[in-house]
């Protein structure tokens, strides 16, 4: 190494990324004393297992997170201008309703957006029948129109990040193994034979950041729950004018992909790993035995799909998609200092946003590295005190945390 690394990223997913590029263009500290380290591939893991939605539809209780999610959109157009190459599918979203329930929640999403100021309005569902023929919209009483939310690739996002970040200096080590140790108060990273001090060491490494902070007997507290979504045969039913689909009353996502259709069902009973039974790379990791391609999901959602979705299952399934997300006991995200520690933070539980906060956070992170801002913020990781996070309690409240996502 040329240099000694002051800032020392470890994680090159989505977070991990936008994170060094952020780092290096706010001109804190230069991007050629900024490392990233990651045993794989960058956005290899996790990162390339997510669905890639922007959703700006949230309802009051997320209304902090739309500023993110606007970040990121404004990052996402100034990539695609400085030549990074960022797919931004702006197809607009569709949120139907049915329920008192669920009709209470789209009337929580349309105040959320008129005072966010994001553009939305009421539309009859039974008037999209052309564009989603797969649906039955006679059985939807209201539906909410976000015309500004889309979907992009979140592989092709991360290397944008990437290669935004190594055009300001910053050096990326992967394949690299790094392990954490105490210098005093501060934290060391070995990598290789090398141990290196540097001013901030930042865990970026999704639902693999237990597992380094746990050499130092701290945690991040958040759990790596399944999410899982399928993606359909091609089919006449995913036409190229077809929205993304949120509809509450079935717990249902979904998006045209490539001429088929993705969708993602929030099951109720869902599933968490402890970070000790995570593998380094997730390829052919399974992360329910009794459940392998989502099938229970699938039969204990049958009803309620041929019921509001009749076209969807009469349609064959091509590929099953599943990875660790990583969700918080009340469902917000962590930044900040880890507690002990002067030079160790953590940037993580992206609780199923990951993708569409990514630069938001980023921002958030940054602030981190002036004096400013070291004992205060929304997102900071001590707001749960010491924590178990492989308990089996804790689990559960980070289940129940997904369970009760209704947005993108």
């Amino acid at each position: 190494m040329s240099q000694e690394p002051e800032v020392i990223v470890l994680g090159a997913g989505i977070l991990g990324c936008a994170l060094a590029w952020r780092l290096a263009a706010s001109n804190l500290v230069g991007g050629e004393a900024i490392l990233v380290i990651d045993p794989q591939p960058a956005a290899s893991q996790a990162t390339s297992r997510a669905a890639g939605l922007l959703s700006v539809a949230w309802p009051a209780a997320r209304s902090h997170w739309i500023p993110l999610v606007q970040k990121t959109l404004t990052i996402v157009d100034e990539l695609n201008r400085t030549g990074q190459s960022v797919p931004l599918h702006r197809c607009g979203s569709l949120h139907l309703a049915a329920s008192a329930r669920t009709q209470a929640l789209l009337a929580d999403y349309e105040a959320t957006a008129s005072s966010n100021d994001v553009s939305c309005h009421r539309v009859q569902p039974k008037k999209w029948a052309g564009r989603l023929p797969w649906l039955d919209l006679k059985r939807f009483s209201e539906g909410l129109w976000f015309p500004d939310e889309g979907y992009t690739d979140p592989c092709l996002l991360t290397s944008a990040y990437g290669a935004a970040a190594r055009a300001l200096g910053v050096r990326f080590a992967l394949g690299g193994r790094a392990s954490l140790m105490p210098d005093g108060t501060r934290v060391a990273v070995r990598i290789d034979r090398k141990v290196l001090t540097p001013t901030s060491v930042w865990v970026a490494a999704g639902a693999w950041s237990n597992s380094l902070l746990s050499q130092l007997g701290a945690s991040a507290p958040q759990a790596a729950v399944r999410s899982q979504y399928w993606i359909t045969e091609r089919t006449p039913l995913a036409n190229g004018a077809m929205p993304i689909v949120l509809a509450a009353d079935l717990s249902l996502y979904a998006r045209a992909e490539l001429g088929a259709i993705l969708f993602g069902l929030r099951e109720t009973n869902g599933v968490a790993v402890a970070s000790w039974q995570l593998p380094d790379d997730l390829a052919g990791f399974v992360l329910d035995a009794d459940d392998v391609a989502g099938h229970a999901t699938l039969e204990a959602c049958a009803d309620l799909l041929n019921h509001w979705s009749p076209g969807l299952l009469s349609t064959g399934l091509r590929h099953y998609i599943t990875g660790p997300s990583c969700y918080t006991p009340d469902g917000d995200f962590l930044v900040g200092p880890v507690a002990g520690w002067d030079n160790l933070k953590l940037l993580a539980g992206c609780n199923g946003a990951g993708i569409a906060v990514s630069g938001g956070l980023a921002e958030a992170a940054v602030s981190y590295e002036s004096s400013a801002a070291n004992a205060s913020g929304p997102y900071l990781p001590t707001r749960f005190g010491r924590c178990d996070a492989d308990a089996p309690a804790f689990l559960a409240r980070c289940i129940a945390a997904r369970a009760g996502k209704t947005s993108g």
